[in-house]
């Protein structure tokens, strides 16, 4: 039966008495990377957010919309420390 190359190499790796070796060595490594990596590198971002729900029945979307959502985005934004603001109409059936 002819391997190839892929088996060849496959087969050369499973014979090979330093596998084992590669295999200890690349699993310290790991673990010495693990813990030698500053947490400063893994931060925990708290990113604060609001939704804010308006019923606005009887409207359709687009109404609901122009005459809620944005006067009500217009109030938001004025909020110190505000940065971002989106209006996102939501369908009920």
């Amino acid at each position: 039966m002819n391997l190839g190359i892929s088996g060849r190499l496959t087969r050369a790796t499973i014979m090979s008495p330093l596998t084992p070796l590669f295999l200890m060595a690349a699993i310290a490594v790991g673990l010495l990377a693990l813990f030698s990596i500053p947490r400063e590198e893994e931060p925990q971002i708290s990113v604060p957010m609001v939704d804010i729900q308006v019923m606005a029945p009887g409207l359709a979307a687009a109404d609901a919309v122009e005459l809620v959502g944005i006067p009500l985005e217009t109030i938001v934004k004025s909020v110190d420390g505000v940065e971002h603001v989106y209006t996102q109409p939501k369908m009920t059936a």
